[in-house]
């Protein structure tokens, strides 16, 4: 019996990305993309996170209200990333059709584990605990 086991899409985003960032780029190219990513993912973000924080204003008085705020960013945070490198990913894919790297990329695989990455949910976590206990 010869099956083969096939890799989960979480880890197809991780080698992907490593493979990613294993490819050279010219600087104004990585650059740019990043950039474009984090700017297309603002624009996609801030106005959620606009209207979110407008309504737990309206009930910041309480803890429970302080907590779901906390969440709910953190969930944006975690979503802002994964968006990030998927755009920069489909940028990339856009600007270098010839690069058969770049254009073999699951650029949906990336985005799923860069959404669910564990490291970055885990620093920014600590982060915005850090910033509300020194705020309280």
């Amino acid at each position: 019996m010869n099956s083969k086991v096939e890799k989960s899409f979480w880890r197809t985003g991780k080698d992907d990305y490593k493979k990613l960032m294993s490819i050279k780029l010219k600087t104004k190219t990585n650059l740019g993309s990043f950039l474009l990513g984090l700017l297309l993912t603002a624009l996609i973000i801030f106005p959620i996170a606009c209207v979110v924080f407008q309504v737990i204003e309206l009930y910041w008085f309480s803890h429970k209200t302080i907590v779901l705020f906390l969440a709910i960013a953190w969930g944006l945070l975690m979503i802002a990333n994964g968006l990030s490198n998927y755009i920069t990913v489909k940028v990339l894919k856009a600007y270098d059709k010839d690069m058969t790297d770049i254009q073999n990329l699951d650029d949906k695989a990336i985005w799923f584990y860069h959404t669910l990455n564990p490291g970055f949910g885990a620093f920014m976590l600590v982060i915005m605990i850090f910033f509300w206990v020194s705020a309280s």
